[in-house]
């Protein structure tokens, strides 16, 4: 599996940016650091979270994360374009039977798997074209249960981080209130540091973290789109040629598929 680099980079540059100009600045780094703002920044938009999604759906940020990092851990395109078009040579050959060694296969696609199954069962257009697509539908809902989480707390931070100020400042004051004037201007810069922390998780972090795993999530569906469309060239009996070209279509650099007498190479199952 290879990392999407973008993602510690473009963390790395974004936090090295605001500490960069603390420092150009003459400013102490340890300034920034407050625990009672970061536990209300943490506590506050995961619980404000709970309340908007579902429990079950914060729990699963670990494998939200793991999904930006990873993305796509199936088979390249060209993989799927040389099995699709190795499977159809097979259909050809020996019939469309022939294509149930890849159905039952462990190390195949388990999307495509189901479109082999369909095929194999003689499954006809339409009703192939509907269980795929349900399919595709159903895939982008439950990822944008995902993508929703992180866009809840990417607006809920900001909002928690001005209550974290607000209860810095109520100390301040009544610590004005007891003559305590020492060290007002100390007091106040804390209590801004949970705005800082709400609004640079919000703006580097939530909120990038959704349009990343939104775009994978489009990806993945145009994959799931190439596959159904290759099912159904099969089912059709297409040429395999003609049916390459349809597929190199969706993905132009692609490698060029090699002919094969069994379908092609199984593809490793693909991660959800």
């Amino acid at each position: 599996m290879r990392i999407d680099l973008g993602i510690p980079i473009g963390l790395g540059v974004g936090l090295a940016a605001i500490l960069g100009s603390v420092l150009v600045e003459g400013g102490r780094l340890g300034a920034f650091f407050n625990l009672s703002a970061l536990l209300i920044i943490a506590g506050g938009t995961l619980g404000a979270a709970m309340v908007s999604t579902t429990l079950g759906d914060v729990l699963r940020i670990p494998a939200l994360v793991r999904k930006a990092l990873f993305g796509w851990v199936g088979a390249s395109s060209g993989t799927i374009i040389i099995t699709l078009v190795g499977a159809a040579h097979s259909a050809r050959k020996y019939g469309i039977l022939a294509l149930e060694d890849l159905a039952v296969d462990s190390r195949t696609d388990p999307y495509l798997a189901r479109g082999f199954r369909l095929l194999v069962d003689g499954a006809d257009e339409v009703g192939i074209r509907d269980i795929l697509r349900a399919e595709i539908g159903a895939m982008r809902r439950r990822h944008q249960r995902g993508i929703g989480l992180f866009e809840v707390m990417g607006g809920f931070a900001p909002t928690m981080g001005i209550i974290g100020t607000v209860l810095g400042l109520v100390h301040v004051l009544a610590q004005l209130g007891e003559g305590g004037t020492d060290r007002l201007g100390d007091g106040i810069a804390v209590a801004f540091i949970a705005t800082l922390y709400g609004i640079f998780s919000a703006n580097v972090l939530f909120l990038p973290m959704a349009s990343n795993l939104r775009a994978k999530s489009e990806e993945e569906a145009f994959r799931r789109e190439m596959m159904m469309e290759g099912i159904l060239g099969i089912q059709a009996g297409n040429n395999p040629h003609l049916l390459e070209l349809r597929l190199r279509a969706y993905y132009p650099a692609a490698a060029p598929a090699v002919p094969t007498e069994r379908g092609g190479a199984p593809l490793p199952t693909a991660g959800r």
